[in-house]
């Protein structure tokens, strides 16, 4: 019986051996098979999803031209820039008709956004429903109109879209049909109350505390949309930097100032496949003000990707966080 004992012992210790063996082995040829689809993994969605996406993102100028053709309900808004006066004489030597001016200092103090609720009561006197399409553009910087965009998608307006090329290309398209009209001088008194009603879209937001979970949970891919010398830090004037494992994105190199329009989405796939991004992660953004991370923002979201926007940004990450995770000029990378 002892015999028997121990030569059955050893044929369970020689089966465990070899499952345990064939296991290994599944697990490399799994592991091998996987390897490719890790590497694939930046790929664009489809070429109609995405059309979808930036056709409720963005419209032309000849689309915002049969809107008022046809008398759509519409609200139409040149936004500000923080310069409330030059702003305001721009729009009332020329903008294009039905748009109202919408003032910068009334979306946001200090980079911060307003309350919802001051938000809502600002809008409702501009005649904003819940149902009208709000269309925004500026004198060409973009930024502003981003921002603007961004700040009525996070108080949870459904339909807001970007006028492609903004007041300039308006202009260009007046050059060629008179049909694309202009008016000078103030816009009229609203008629009418709005009955737009604000809440917050969390979707499209993130605050410090969350950002700081992140530099642990590794969550969110997270970029930077100063320009290189703020990123670096060399730049004067204040405390520049950035936050530890931030990829830098500037503005133009997503947006064509010279041509007035996106870089093609080739080069958009290349920008970011360059700086690490994913459509399988979402994406934190940030810069010094919120005005220029919602060019980038933007441009991430009609992508395809899922993008927030930290509006605290660098000023509040400098102060708030610990050294460890700043870089400074003079911090080791």
């Amino acid at each position: 019986w002892k015999s028997v004992s121990m030569a059955v012992g050893m044929t369970v210790i020689i089966l465990l051996m070899l499952g345990s063996l064939i296991a290994v082995l599944l697990y490399g040829n799994r592991a091998s098979h996987a390897q490719p689809s890790q590497q694939s993994e930046f790929t664009y969605p489809p070429v109609d999803k995405l059309e979808s996406i930036r056709d409720e993102l963005e419209i032309t100028s000849n689309h915002l031209l049969t809107l008022l053709l046809t008398k759509r309900k519409l609200c139409l808004f040149e936004a500000s820039t923080e310069n409330v006066e030059h702003s305001l004489e721009n729009f009332n030597e020329e903008h294009i008709e039905s748009a109202r001016l919408l003032f910068h200092s009334n979306l946001s103090h200090a980079t911060v956004p307003v309350h919802p609720l001051q938000l809502q009561r600002y809008t409702r006197a501009l005649g904003v429903d819940d149902s009208c399409h709000i269309v925004i553009y500026d004198r060409g910087q973009t930024i502003w109109a981003t921002y603007a965009v961004w700040i009525f998608k996070l108080f949870g307006h459904k339909r807001v879209s970007l006028l492609s090329g903004g007041f300039p290309g308006w202009k260009a398209a007046q050059s060629k049909s008179p049909q694309y009209r202009t008016q000078r001088g103030p816009a009229p008194a609203v008629g009418r109350q709005g009955d737009f009603s604000s809440s917050w879209n969390e979707s499209v937001v993130i605050t410090f505390d969350d950002v700081f979970v992140n530099t642990e949970m590794s969550t969110f891919d997270v970029v930077d949309a100063q320009a290189r010398e703020e990123y670096e830090g060399t730049s004067s004037g204040a405390l520049y930097g950035h936050i530890r494992g931030a990829t830098n994105i500037p503005i133009d190199r997503v947006f064509d100032y010279a041509a007035g329009r996106w870089y093609p989405s080739s080069d958009l796939s290349e920008v970011f496949r360059r700086g690490g991004l994913s459509l399988s992660r979402p994406v934190i953004v940030y810069c010094s003000t919120s005005v220029r991370s919602s060019l980038i923002w933007f441009s991430l979201v009609r992508q395809g990707f899922e993008a927030r926007l930290y509006f605290g940004g660098w000023p509040e990450w400098v102060v708030r966080a610990p050294d460890y995770l700043k870089v400074l000029a003079s911090s080791p990378n």
